[in-house]
């Protein structure tokens, strides 16, 4: 999934309240705002797609090897996944990471070469039984890894979500206390609502690096 796609509706309860801010009477001057808007297309929110985009790619590709080469060790594989989630991995270690992948993919060469043979020797047999447990032993730690994917992910942009509205609710307050608004309905509970806020709060977040 996209990273915008996930976390609004879990908290669109919460923008209903917090920026209402009571109830409105008649000389009150009342304003809306799209947060979500406001947040996507934020510099802040296009950072956090991003680096979504990017964990998420190095997940899938890590998860990708693992199945098209599952001759991994344990080691190996554990390896390749703490190379792999470094947000900025030295030199020597890609050098590693490459390493290991050209490793396994021999040693899935050699496992298919093994396998097809009509004769092998009782070495080539053991080699081909080590190769089947690891394969299982694959199996079982690529769909860990799967689950605490995606539950890292779901985390992360939890995290990213909140601290977005923080950051839009700072930049919501800065405009309407400057244009003298008394309350601030979110779009999403005052959807005909005149004086839309949502550009000029904009303007404010990505003013403030």
């Amino acid at each position: 999934m996209k990273f915008h796609q996930l976390g609004w509706v879990m908290f669109s309860a919460l923008l209903a309240v917090v920026l209402a801010g009571g109830f409105t009477q008649a000389t009150e001057k009342v304003g809306v705002v799209d947060i979500a808007k406001v947040v996507e297309q934020s510099d802040y929110g296009k950072g956090n797609a991003d680096t979504y985009e990017k964990m998420k790619s190095a997940r899938e590709g890590l998860l990708e090897f693992i199945d098209t080469n599952r001759v991994l060790t344990t080691e190996q594989a554990q390896r390749l996944r703490d190379l792999t989630l470094k947000p900025q991995p030295t030199t020597e270690e890609k050098a590693e990471m490459e390493r290991i992948k050209a490793d396994v993919v021999a040693a899935n060469k050699k496992w298919q070469e093994i396998s097809t043979k009509p004769n092998i020797t009782p070495e080539e047999r053991t080699l081909l039984d080590e190769y089947s447990r690891r394969s299982q032993a694959m199996n079982e730690y690529a769909q860990r890894l799967l689950n605490q994917f995606a539950n890292e992910m779901q985390d992360w942009a939890n995290q990213q979500k909140v601290k977005s509205i923080e950051k839009a609710r700072a930049a919501i307050k800065e405009v309407a206390t400057a244009q003298g608004f008394s309350v601030v309905f979110e779009v999403g509970v005052a959807p005909f609502g005149a004086n839309d806020l949502s550009d000029g709060t904009l303007a404010a977040m990505n003013a403030k690096k």
